[in-house]
């Protein structure tokens, strides 16, 4: 049974990375359903971390999706895609550092079998940088797709110990369009700035 929700999980989790690469808002409602599944499937695979972050995952997709749609007064998505400035860069990397820390604290906390402090110190990063990546994505910032990117490729090692191989392909995949949604939302902020 988990096997099939794995696989219901990778195809809604990718469709949705898709959907945001095109600027699509069709990937906050597949969005939700796949981070319920992963929510299950990390919860029982004793990948609290995952867990945690997939059920902000959740907050945020319904908060994206409402962010995503509102308009101004010509009709306009009020949320357009653009950089971040260096200071928020640099805001992003020190939240991204104490996140890291206080999810690790948690996570030591709870009474994992065959605790591991570098597994959890991994997790805990990956949860971190998911959890800005997330909200930057909400509002559209293009580095939200190199966050993507970096907790993916951290995720790999993570879900081959846990035996999740399906979720190993996912994340490959995940890098791939990343790069891409990358390259197309940095030519969309560059035009937007034009304007």
């Amino acid at each position: 049974m988990d096997f099939l929700i794995e696989i219901i999980a990778v195809f809604t989790g990718i469709t949705s990375v898709w959907f945001a690469k095109k600027e699509n808002i069709l990937l906050y409602p597949v969005g939700i359903v796949s981070v319920f599944l992963w929510i299950y499937l990390c919860w029982v695979g004793e990948i609290y971390g995952q867990a945690i972050i997939n059920l902000f995952f959740l907050v945020m997709n319904i908060y994206g999706w409402y962010n995503w749609s509102r308009k101004d007064n010509s009709d306009l998505n009020k949320v357009q895609i653009k950089f971040s400035s260096i200071k928020e860069n640099m805001l992003y990397s020190i939240i991204a550092v104490l996140l890291t820390f206080l999810i690790y604290r948690v996570l030591s906390n709870i009474d994992i079998e065959d605790f591991d402090w570098k597994f959890v110190l991994m997790e805990s990063f990956i949860t971190a940088i998911n959890f800005i990546a997330m909200w930057l994505m909400a509002w559209k910032r293009v580095e939200h797709w190199v966050l993507w990117i970096i907790g993916d490729i951290f995720c790999i090692p993570l879900f081959v110990f846990k035996e999740y191989y399906l979720s190993v392909a996912q994340f490959s995949i995940f890098i791939i369009i990343a790069f891409m949604g990358y390259f197309e939302w940095k030519k969309k902020a560059l035009k937007n700035q034009e304007l």
